[in-house]
C-alpha cells in the first residue's frame, strides 16, 4: 500500500477516534487540527477539509456551519454520527479508506 494512502486512512481514523472521545460534543476544525497535531499527524487545513468531507459523505460525521449569537462569522462544527460510533466501536464491518487501531 502507498505510504501516503495509508497516512490518509490513519488520519481519518484519528478524526473518528477524537470525535468519539468528545461525543456528544462537536469539534471545530481548528480544534481537530490541533488534536491531530498532538497525535503526531499534523495536516494542512485543506487536507482536513478533504478528510472531513470524505467522512461526511460516508455518513460517519456531520459537518455544520453554525453562527453563534453576536458572532460575525459562522463556525464549522464536526460531530461523529451514530454510524461513526458504531464503526469506531467495531459494531460495523471495516470501511475502506479508514484505519482504526485495534482496541
Amino acid at each position: 500500500m502507498d505510504k501516503s494512502l495509508r497516512h490518509k486512512e490513519i488520519v481519518r481514523g484519528k478524526i473518528l477516534y477524537y470525535l468519539a472521545l468528545i461525543y456528544p460534543q462537536a469539534a471545530t476544525l481548528p480544534l481537530l487540527q490541533g488534536e491531530l497535531d498532538l497525535f503526531g499527524y499534523p495536516i494542512l487545513t485543506d487536507e482536513l477539509n478533504f478528510h472531513v468531507a470524505y467522512l461526511a459523505e460516508k455518513g460517519l460525521v456531520t459537518f455544520e456551519n453554525v453562527r453563534p449569537r453576536n458572532a460575525r462569522r459562522a463556525v464549522a462544527l464536526v460531530k461523529i454520527t451514530a454510524k461513526g460510533i458504531d464503526l469506531y466501536d467495531g459494531r460495523l464491518p471495516a470501511e475502506e479508506g479508514i484505519y482504526l487501531e485495534p482496541r
